[in-house]
């Protein structure tokens, strides 16, 4: 065999190979793909183009699967809501605290991947798994004593103050004299977070006592 055929064969070799080491093409796959993409270089960088080379295909390869980015968003939203961290109340443990706690959670995971707050903001998918997140929280409420009203209410103010730190990294009204903790000095992260959600959480807990 001349060298020449040799380098092809050896060259078809590799490429037979690569392309069986390729997961496979699944909906899956895309959506992994897009939150690797989306995490590591945020969410402007996510088209159907990138994810298809990062899978080692064509984007005509993608619409066997996903119509359009729009699709796209919708899965990578719902891959998101049903990863949300389900925190389950120790024995013994506080109605508070126990809130506290599951949005505490809840904050790290969605800081974690940054692209995620603005995309739940914007609100144009709407995600099946938030359900279980939804129905746990209302159950913390519950336990603190709300109505099922107020549960609800409850639920969505802390939802309103989680996506607002998240979206607003420099609150208004800072400046370089009073940005981070006292005296200037800088705080771990989600400190002002856990500083509001409590104050929130305690003015919950006194709604009984409100005038209506």
């Amino acid at each position: 065999m001349t060298p020449d055929k040799t380098r092809a064969r050896t060259a078809a070799a590799t490429t037979v190979a690569a392309i069986a080491q390729r997961p496979a093409l699944s909906r899956a796959a895309i959506t992994a793909t897009a939150r690797r993409i989306a995490d590591a270089e945020g969410i402007g960088e996510l088209t159907l183009r990138r994810v298809a080379a990062e899978l080692g295909t064509g984007q005509a390869s993608l619409y066997r699967h996903i119509a359009h980015r729009a699709e796209l968003l919708a899965l990578l939203t719902e891959d998101l809501a049903v990863s949300f961290p389900i925190v389950e109340p120790a024995p013994g443990e506080p109605p508070a605290e126990a809130i506290a706690a599951q949005w505490l959670a809840m904050y790290h995971f969605l800081a974690a991947h940054h692209w995620a707050a603005k995309v739940i903001a914007e609100g144009h998918h709407l995600a099946t798994g938030t359900r279980s997140v939804l129905e746990h929280g209302l159950a913390l409420l519950r336990a603190a004593g709300l109505s099922e009203a107020d549960a609800l209410r409850g639920y969505r103010a802390l939802w309103h103050l989680l996506l607002g730190h998240l979206l607003n990294e420099h609150p208004f009204g800072h400046d370089s004299q009073h940005a981070g903790g006292p005296g200037g000095t800088s705080e771990p992260a989600g400190t002002e977070f856990e500083w509001a959600l409590r104050r929130l959480i305690a003015g919950v807990g006194r709604m009984d006592a409100w005038h209506r």
